[in-house]
């Protein structure tokens, strides 16, 4: 599912967060991956989620457009030029865990915070997106294999919810 809300906010919000840095949890992936070529180093993204500072934003104007989610979890990710997540599944340990939730029911979308630039791409399934403009959302479900990558010269923001369809 594809849609989008109009953009309300100011990137340089998200520049500063306290991003952490991280990998996808499935280290066997990510050794396959290597193995194949992939540098370990460059499968990363920079992540910043709830409980630490998220500009205020995202919870006045952006989560309220998805009222029709349960237990929505938040993060930012940011990646730098040349940092990508090949294609994977998500795991959703922590989230199934807080929530008591099934894999089965969750639910992702992603919020793009800029428009996109050339060699930014998204892949859901075995589609795939670029060119995005500042407020496009993208959305797939908890066994939807997607990817991101990050082969442009600029750096790509974008808000994550995780919920539950109510």
């Amino acid at each position: 599912m594809i849609s989008h809300i109009e953009p309300n906010w100011n990137i340089s919000e998200f520049y500063d967060l306290d991003y952490f840095l991280t990998t996808h949890k499935d280290q066997k992936l990510l050794n396959l991956y290597e193995k194949s070529g992939h540098s370990k180093e460059n499968m990363t993204l920079y992540n910043c989620h709830e409980p630490s500072f998220i500009p205020n934003c995202v919870y006045t104007y952006i989560k309220p457009k998805f009222e029709f989610l349960d237990n929505i979890a938040v993060a930012v990710n940011y990646f730098k030029p040349g940092q990508y997540l090949p294609i994977h599944t998500d795991i959703f340990g922590k989230y199934m865990k807080i929530y008591n939730v099934q894999f089965e029911k969750i639910v992702r979308y992603i919020i793009m915070l800029d428009n996109g630039s050339s060699g930014q791409i998204l892949q859901i399934g075995d589609n795939t997106f670029s060119n995005w403009k500042s407020g496009d959302c993208f959305s797939w479900g908890s066994d939807v294999v997607h990817a991101f990558y990050n082969m442009s010269m600029k750096d790509r923001y974008a808000v994550q919810l995780t919920g539950t369809l109510k």
